[in-house]
């Protein structure tokens, strides 16, 4: 399949406009659901080695997470590590997977809504769970990484922001170069460079290395910009915090 506007476009390809990612695939592009569905990575696993062999695509990536080219080999992907991990808990998996103090993670709760469906205690090896009990808990893992479908689009029907990027955009280099994601602390991307350089722009003093690395300083002046713009001020750049950037004068 070709994307008409930009035929070098691949498989787990992910473009960001405004803060909001667009995820290729073989006939068809996902956006506007959470990174789990549009990644087609229901358990929101980490780029890795691990995750491609899994079946992930290689090299590809949406911020940290793996994409992969199937809901069924997405979800096969989180049996598979829970297979792996036969020696741990379901306690010290969900401490790892979900870990305490990243976002509002619980992974105590999450551990005993998964031992209560099971019927099991939290300090259950994952070696003494069957096919279905380890099912059971992928299916659990995928509501706790949150799933919540967006749109589909085709090649004929892409939104029309897409197609324009695309059209403006037309090498990988331009894509990359311009791309506009949704970062925070400890992202590290292309796009980063273009928060850094209009917080410059805009008036942040002293003026921040553009490096594509979000860090500490990054997070200072992105809350500045926030606060001076009647925004929330989580040092989060998405949707809101890219379109207040990219409309004003400077």
């Amino acid at each position: 399949m070709a994307w008409a506007n930009a035929p070098d476009v691949e498989p787990g390809d992910v473009i960001s406009i405004l803060g909001v990612d667009h995820v290729f695939y073989e006939e068809a592009l996902r956006t506007g659901g959470t990174p789990s569905w549009n990644n087609q990575n229901p358990g929101n696993i980490v780029r890795s080695e691990e995750a491609e062999s899994y079946g992930a695509y290689p090299g590809k990536h949406n911020d940290i997470f793996a994409v992969f080219p199937s809901e069924e080999v997405g979800f096969e992907a989180v049996r598979r590590y829970l297979s792996g991990r036969g020696d741990k808990t379901i306690l010290q998996v969900m401490q790892a997977y979900a870990p305490a103090g990243h976002g509002s993670n619980d992974p105590q709760a999450y551990a005993q809504r998964i031992a209560d469906a099971l019927g099991v205690g939290t300090d259950t090896a994952l070696a003494g769970l069957d096919g279905g009990q380890l099912t059971t808990f992928a299916s659990a893992i995928q509501q706790v990484e949150g799933w919540r479908p967006g749109q589909t689009h085709g090649p004929e029907d892409l939104p029309d922001d897409m197609a324009q990027w695309l059209t403006d955009h037309p090498s990988r280099a331009e894509r990359e170069a311009a791309d506009q994601p949704f970062a925070r602390q400890g992202t590290v991307a292309e796009g980063v460079k273009n928060i850094q350089q209009r917080l410059n722009d805009l008036g942040w003093d002293p003026p921040l290395v553009v490096d594509g690395n979000f860090g500490l300083h990054s997070d200072e002046a992105v809350r500045w910009f926030q606060a001076d713009n009647g925004l929330a001020a989580d040092g989060m750049v998405g949707n809101k915090t890219w379109l207040r950037l990219m409309e004003l004068p400077g």
